[in-house]
């Protein structure tokens, strides 16, 4: 522990432990993966074969089956410190993964080049956008109906359907339909069938500003695996009993009130299992913040459908509830989460900001340790670096100076423990299944419930019964 002459005091949380098969424990995702393998879906399973749907035109589905093809053999890293940037393994029965891919036929649903050709002909951007969902969605749906289905479907969007369909006046090549995201309808239909997974033709072509492509591949693979089990490739190695984990999130309904919210949980559990809670309809109580606030009775109800869903996960009531929100908890939603928990004996609810202007230097060329927490004179809010200088891998591999998550702990509902609410805040940053990388810079709790609302903003979502699993969001 060191002070500043401010009163600050800097302490440091250490690295959140990972285990994967076997029980064999390290503190990287792709180190631990690589030495141990992943997670088994079942005992006794040393090898599984992942059934692979691709949708596109022929020349994207081409791209997606080259970089199959190379993802069993094995993509070399074009970075020299291999300590971070590892070599992608390769898939098959000797694979340190322990998985490999099948494709056929049928499970290949190609959208026909006169189908696009009419696409372009099309004047109206928005309707030329429409017919393209809807083919895509026509083959999504053909391909799952295959006996048997595939485990999970790459939607490779066709070159020329990003080149008709795209806004001309940016340089995103993000597609949106009148109705919404584009992607995020794509992960509705999905929801409907199998967990899908979207690709551009950019990213696959390769290059400068793309990802590189062994680093594609050590991300596919995860992704692959988590969707196509239903399970989880690695999990921490010691969440504490009988503890309930959520973030919570809002996000805009299409309505013709503009006071009302929608909200969703995101939920841990003590075992690693996760899962998403629609909260239904909120009302926004007006505030001089512009975050969202919810009255007494939505938030008991919020709470009170969480820790009915964690009984039905754990045929018993959790001894701990710990929530994260990105904004303050105002009085009356405070009461509201704690009468909904008043059979959980202990309460803990966390404000997580993700800005504020402190910034903390190293010395040398370093920045701060991962890991580094700043505490102020009264200890009402504490500063924690989720990314740093990372003293497992050597490296600091972010842009810009890192910049601290801020903790602000309900001062009623808070157990004074404030290392071990930042020890959990650093694990949940090691969580998000859709990447390969050391970490995040949000916890899950925070930055999933955030990418799962914008799906669920669509109208298309209100139609259908949506999944509770993550994978079919990411």
């Amino acid at each position: 522990m060191s002070e500043f002459s401010s009163g600050f005091r800097l302490e440091r949380v250490r690295e959140p432990e990972l285990v994967f098969a076997n029980d064999g424990g390290a503190k990287d995702p792709r180190a631990g993966l690589l030495k141990y393998g992943p997670c088994p879906r079942a005992k006794g399973v040393e090898h599984e074969v992942v059934n692979v749907g691709i949708v596109g035109d022929s020349r994207s589905i081409s791209m997606m089956e080259s970089l199959l093809r190379d993802m069993r053999t094995g993509v070399p890293s074009k970075k020299n410190r291999k300590r971070w940037k590892p070599d992608f393994p390769g898939l098959g029965t000797n694979s340190e993964l322990r998985f490999d891919y099948q494709t056929l036929e049928k499970w290949k649903g190609r959208i026909q080049p006169s189908d696009i050709e009419d696409i372009g002909e099309i004047r109206d951007r928005g309707h030329r956008t429409e017919t393209a969902f809807n083919h895509i969605k026509y083959q999504i749906q053909r391909v799952c109906k295959q006996t048997p289905p595939p485990d999970l479907v790459f939607v490779v969007i066709p070159e020329r359907i990003v080149e008709y369909c795209s806004d001309p006046d940016t340089d995103t090549n993000e597609i949106r339909t009148e109705d919404g995201n584009f992607r995020s309808r794509i992960k509705i239909v999905g929801m409907q069938e199998k967990p899908t997974q979207l690709m551009t033709p950019r990213a696959l072509r390769g290059g400068n500003d793309v990802q590189e492509r062994s680093e594609m591949a050590w991300n596919i693979a995860v992704g692959m695996l988590y969707k196509a089990r239903e399970g989880r490739p690695w999990k921490l190695a010691d969440l504490r009993s009988r503890t309930c984990y959520a973030g919570i999130s809002f996000y805009q309904e299409r309505s013709d009130d503009p006071d009302t919210r929608a909200a969703i949980a995101q939920v841990f559990i003590d075992d690693g299992r996760n899962f998403v809670i629609e909260g239904g309809a909120v009302e926004d109580v007006a505030t001089e913040e512009r975050q969202t606030h919810i009255s007494y009775s939505d938030a008991k109800r919020l709470v009170e459908n969480i820790l009915e869903e964690y009984g039905n996960q754990r045929d018993e009531m959790p001894r701990r509830l710990v929530l994260h929100k990105s904004s303050n908890f105002l009085d009356d939603e405070t009461r509201g989460f704690a009468d909904g928990a008043t059979d959980v004996k202990t309460k803990e609810f966390i404000t997580v900001r993700k800005r504020h202007p402190l910034r903390l230097f190293g010395q040398g060329d370093n920045p701060p340790l991962r890991g580094t927490l700043a505490i102020p004179p009264g200890e009402r809010e504490y500063y924690l670096y989720t990314t740093g200088f990372v003293p497992e891998q050597s490296v600091y591999n972010n842009p810009g100076t890192p910049k601290p998550l801020v903790l602000r702990p309900h001062p009623e509902y808070f157990s004074g423990d404030y290392h071990r609410i930042c020890e959990e805040i650093l694990k949940f940053t090691k969580l998000d299944w859709n990447s390969s990388d050391f970490c995040k810079r949000l916890p899950v709790t925070i930055g999933i419930a955030d990418a799962v609302s914008e799906i669920l903003a669509e109208p298309a979502a209100s139609d259908i019964n949506l999944q509770t699993h993550y994978y079919y969001y990411m």
